[in-house]
């Protein structure tokens, strides 16, 4: 439903590249607008701006791993992969370090989402996938 709305309001046939269609639209993709989401959560629990029953959920990693020195967080094992800590920790270290450091939340969703789109649109490689635990990396 969400392609052929779009597809209508460009007035597009129906053959044409759905990605194609959301540059256009300046619209993401469902599964990348879940991932934008899910990092927008992410963001406001490790800036401390929720309640602390979140914060207190997530660690980072720590010691001489490749991970402890990219500030990734822990990612704790789920056995269907859709526990919102284990996704959380997922997402966010999917993120480049100089997007993880943007201090505003609007902005930082923001960027993320034009970065996305941008990424996803140059990816010739890109292909929807909407499995629940896909995570989607830039292309920097």
């Amino acid at each position: 439903l969400y392609k052929k709305v779009a597809k209508i309001a460009l007035g597009v046939e129906k053959t044409e590249s759905s990605i194609n269609v959301y540059r256009d639209m300046k619209w993401l993709p469902l599964h990348l607008r879940r991932q934008v989401h899910l990092s927008s959560y992410m963001f406001k629990i490790l800036k401390g701006e929720s309640p602390s029953n979140f914060i207190n959920k997530f660690s980072y990693i720590s010691g001489g791993s490749r991970d402890g020195t990219s500030c990734n967080l822990y990612t704790p094992k789920s056995k269907n992969l859709k526990n919102f800590y284990y996704l959380g920790a997922k997402v966010w270290n999917s993120l480049p370090t100089e997007i993880r450091n943007i201090n505003d939340n609007k902005l930082f969703s923001k960027i993320y989402k034009t970065r996305l789109l941008e990424s996803a649109v140059s990816d010739t490689n890109y292909i929807v996938n909407n499995a629940f635990d896909y995570v989607y990396k830039l292309i920097l």
